[in-house]
């Protein structure tokens, strides 16, 4: 009977080794070396396995599959293949006997079983990994063992079928228990990716606010020139007075998903406070950047031809442009600068961008 409880030791050590490796992952933060070391783990957790063999009666050598299942559940096929290399090359330096036949059947065939269910959401732990499928993989396995064994010796005997349906359940269950641990973990963190996005996110607009542009920008003038454009909506309080709060928040939205969707590719777009925003570029050139201001205002305008002031004027925005003499200067002064152009742009009568450098030097003066 002792013979029974040599598979449980080695399940527990296999959801012992996982919870180590999910833990390693979250404290190392390794996300863009995953494609590397998640075959490298696996591997490693598969030699475990084989250091932990199973008596003969049960007709497994050891549960050298299960790390094998995990792989091409959550990554794929690639990485599932990749996580066989060092078994198969330990396989041969053990000089195990029928190495390629295990070797075949323990980790190529699950490997390519488990990469059938793979859903690329499974990776990335937006979607939690289907126990469903987790039990499909393992019957598979099962019903491969029988047919196998049926092949070979010509019969499947009862005595073969109650050990194999033994190992099943034991390996369907360790496989659901290290299911449950990676959804869990990644369960805790979308909550801190969500609590994360919530701090940095403006809760009206859905646009980044102002205290994760910062340090966006403050990195990007580090490496390079920078322009920053302060954006405001011409007319808002009286829109606001006229149509409502809900009206005006309704606009503040639609404002932002415009101005995101016109924006350069590379550029950073956030909201500012109350009704302006605030625009990190990359262009630096005042010809180019004045083009873009006034396209920008212009896409606004054509944006909403149903809504407008109660003097029936369109929605409009005015912009204020500064650009970084040099790298890593002070980016509070770019954006007081953008922001002095912008004030310019709405005694200029408003729906226009001006350049700070094109302001007359005796603006710069009084505005200082």
């Amino acid at each position: 009977m002792n013979e029974y409880l040599v598979p449980l030791t080695s399940a527990c050590t296999l959801v012992t080794l996982n919870y180590i490796a999910m833990k390693v992952r979250s404290k190392m933060l390794f996300d863009s070396y995953e494609q590397f070391l998640a075959p490298l783990l696996t591997g490693l957790a598969c030699i475990i396995m084989m250091l932990e063999p199973l008596p003969e009666a049960l007709g497994l050598i050891d549960l050298r599959s299960l790390p094998v299942f995990m792989a091409g559940l959550r990554y794929g096929l690639p990485v599932a293949l990749l996580s066989t290399v060092m078994p198969i090359g330990f396989s041969f330096l053990s000089h195990e006997s029928q190495s390629w036949f295990i070797i075949s059947q323990d980790l190529l065939a699950p490997a390519l079983i488990s990469s059938l269910f793979h859903n690329k959401e499974y990776r990335s732990g937006f979607l939690d990994i289907s126990i469903r499928h987790g039990l499909q993989i393992c019957a598979y396995v099962f019903l491969l063992r029988l047919v196998i064994y049926g092949f070979l010796e010509g019969k499947l005997t009862w005595l073969y079928t109650i050990d194999q349906l033994f190992m099943l359940a034991i390996m369907s269950a360790t496989f659901i228990i290290i299911i449950i641990m990676v959804n869990d973990e990644n369960k805790s963190w979308r909550l801190q990716r969500h609590m994360e996005l919530q701090a940095n996110q403006d809760s009206l607009t859905k646009l980044p606010n102002l205290r994760s542009f910062m340090p966006i920008a403050d990195n990007e003038l580090s490496k390079r020139r920078i322009s920053i454009m302060m954006i405001d909506l011409d007319n808002f309080k009286q829109y606001n007075d006229q149509f409502g709060h809900l009206e005006g928040d309704q606009l503040l939205r639609e404002v932002s998903t415009v101005l995101r969707y016109h924006i350069h590719e590379q550029d950073y777009i956030a909201r500012y406070g109350g009704e302006e925003f605030i625009l990190l570029s990359t262009e630096t050139d005042p010809m180019t950047l004045s083009l873009y201001g006034k396209r920008l205002c212009s896409v606004v305008t054509e944006s909403f031809p149903h809504k407008r002031h109660y003097d029936q004027s369109p929605i409009t925005v005015s912009i204020g442009i500064s650009t970084a003499v040099a790298p890593q200067v002070n980016l509070t002064q770019i954006i007081y600068e953008a922001d002095q152009a912008l004030y310019a742009s709405k005694h200029s009568g408003k729906n226009c961008s001006t350049l700070y450098e094109d302001m007359p030097v005796a603006s710069h003066k009084k505005n200082a």
